[in-house]
């Protein structure tokens, strides 16, 4: 699979199968991440990646903790957030409904959950840099978070990227005992795309370059 094809094609995966993922297939995946740049080649990324019991137990504190702080999905981030982006926000959950009417739930509920449950996904990525790093450097943790997903797709892997479940830091950081000098940054759920799911069908709707770009010096 050449490249424009990996990008073009991929998609968020929200629906896996139980399949394992063998060690040697994440590690080929962790190769590639590392393969990102950054700044000053500092490689800012850690990743901490949790299967089996651990996964079951960390997904278990995820769900509980969803249920019991009344912590739900909000775009707009308590207004604060811009309404263009808010707008697409609303485009996505809007989308997934029709992907969603065959099981009965509710697009944020499923969202919600999802992101606690990973989707079912038998591995999490999660990643992290050390507090200490600039804030610009998260721009090479995305790069390297690309990486993953395009190369777990390009090997018939699913991903989906997960950043809801940062609501509930302290238990991530309690379950996986993270050190108190790393901060998690995001996470990617990985494993097999059960490709009998009508939501796994779903694609995102994406603005077009146009409404985005600025040209300066070009006529």
């Amino acid at each position: 699979m050449d490249m424009v094809s990996a990008i073009n094609d991929r998609s968020s995966t929200r629906c896996f199968t139980d399949a394992a993922v063998p060690r040697e297939v994440i590690e080929r995946l962790l190769e590639s991440a590392c393969k990102a740049p950054s700044a000053s080649n500092q490689q800012p990324w850690n990743f901490i990646v949790v299967g089996g019991h651990h996964r079951d137990r960390l997904v278990q504190a995820l769900m509980s903790a969803q249920q019991s702080r009344g912590k739900h999905y909000d775009p707009s981030r308590g207004k604060t957030m811009p309404a263009a982006y808010v707008e697409r926000s609303k485009k996505l959950i809007k989308s997934l409904r029709s992907h969603l009417e065959a099981i009965n739930v509710p697009a944020v509920s499923f969202l919600e959950e999802g992101s606690c449950s990973l989707y079912g996904a038998p591995v999490l990525i999660l990643v992290a840099m050390e507090k200490s790093h600039m804030p610009f450097q998260l721009i090479d943790i995305g790069c390297a978070v690309e990486n993953v997903c395009l190369a777990a797709h390009a090997g018939g892997l699913g991903t989906c990227i997960i950043g809801m479940i940062l609501m509930f830091g302290d238990v991530i950081r309690e379950q996986l005992a993270l050190p108190e000098d790393l901060e998690a940054v995001v996470g990617v759920a990985l494993g097999y795309p059960d490709r009998t799911s009508a939501i796994n069908q779903f694609r995102a709707p994406k603005e077009e370059p146009v409404s985005l770009t600025r040209w300066i010096g070009f006529d």
